[in-house]
């Protein structure tokens, strides 16, 4: 499985970009989302399965800055089980044919 190049969220083209390494304020990270530059980086260092439910982590993150919920949307709390239960619900229904 290949992370696609870009997701379209809200209107607004997302890039994904691997890097080898990523930090977030000096911590290491699997992900992060730049939202003035509209780019999702996820660490190219994780298996397939992890750099998938990574792009789901920052995508949620993506949706709730585009959304207008500043506020909430680098609330770990939230952002965690609505990524992972994005995760899943992708991963187990065949949602694709619906588009």
């Amino acid at each position: 499985m290949k992370l696609p190049a870009y997701v379209k969220i809200s209107g607004i083209n997302y890039t994904i970009v691997l890097k080898k390494r990523l930090e977030d304020s000096g911590n290491a990270c699997w992900g992060l989302t730049d939202y003035p530059n509209a780019t999702i980086y996820i660490c190219k260092e994780l298996s397939q399965q992890k750099q998938r439910q990574t792009l789901m982590h920052e995508m949620v993150h993506a949706m709730m800055h585009e959304a207008g919920l500043d506020n909430i949307c680098s609330d770990e709390k939230i952002v965690n089980p609505l990524g992972n239960m994005l995760d899943n619900v992708l991963a187990s229904n065949d949602l694709a044919k619906l588009y």
